[in-house]
């Protein structure tokens, strides 16, 4: 196992994470889906992106915050303003 002990921060974080996508779907702002799925994907997509970006600096990389609206968008259906 590689989850080391004294860390419930992440739990702490994942349960927010979450509870938010939940949130966003009771409020009719997301699809209604499985919430710990579409979290745990977009906490993997966010994850992947930050090590991408500190593996690879010398990528094109987009601005963060149009990445994120772009995994908001598409993991959990979210669209920001037009």
């Amino acid at each position: 196992m590689h989850r080391r002990l004294g860390m419930p921060f992440k739990e702490v974080m994942v349960q927010r994470t979450i509870d938010s996508v939940q949130r966003c779907m009771d409020a009719g702002l997301a699809p209604s889906d499985d919430a710990t799925t579409v979290a745990i994907d977009l906490r993997t997509a966010v994850n992947g992106m930050l090590s991408q970006r500190i593996n690879e600096p010398d990528l094109p990389w987009p601005p963060v915050t149009e990445q994120l609206d772009r995994f908001l968008a598409k993991l959990v259906g979210i669209h920001g303003p037009s």
